[in-house]
């Protein structure tokens, strides 16, 4: 896995500094120059909950809470460009067996951006995991 400071990109410079040794994922091909900040910091400004200890953006907030040592900047993952569908699409991927719907906590969400790993649990296979607390035909 990439880190932000390894990661050509248009990120701020003070942004990528703060967050030199933050993770880098892929999001998906649409946008693939901008960058999305996932983290369970929780609400600050310029972010969203997503679900229950999961947030999205506020990366200038958290840029502050990592220069005051509030927070560590392996605990944000960095997503670079995500996947978008036209209305219906998604629904008709999942119907045909392209996409697979998993309850995940935020843990598991969070695996890459310094959430807890449990004993068993496949710390470098994140998808393994997804597929094997699915289980049956997964």
């Amino acid at each position: 896995m990439k880190v932000v400071s390894d990661t050509s990109s248009n990120i701020d410079l003070s942004l990528k500094m703060a967050f030199s040794k933050a993770p880098v994922s892929y999001g998906g091909p649409v946008m693939q120059d901008q960058f999305s900040t996932l983290h369970g910091y929780g609400e600050v400004e310029g972010s969203k909950k997503v679900c229950p200890g999961v947030f999205v953006g506020g990366s200038g907030q958290l840029m502050q809470e990592v220069r005051k040592y509030n927070m560590q900047p392996t605990e944000v993952l960095f997503v670079k460009g995500h996947a978008a569908w036209v209305p219906g699409q998604l629904s008709r991927e999942i119907e045909k067996g392209v996409w697979y719907v998993a309850a995940a906590s935020a843990d598991l969400i969070l695996r890459y951006a310094g959430a807890p790993v449990e004993e068993g649990d496949n710390a470098s296979d994140l998808w393994a995991d997804v597929l094997s607390t699915m289980g049956g035909k997964y």
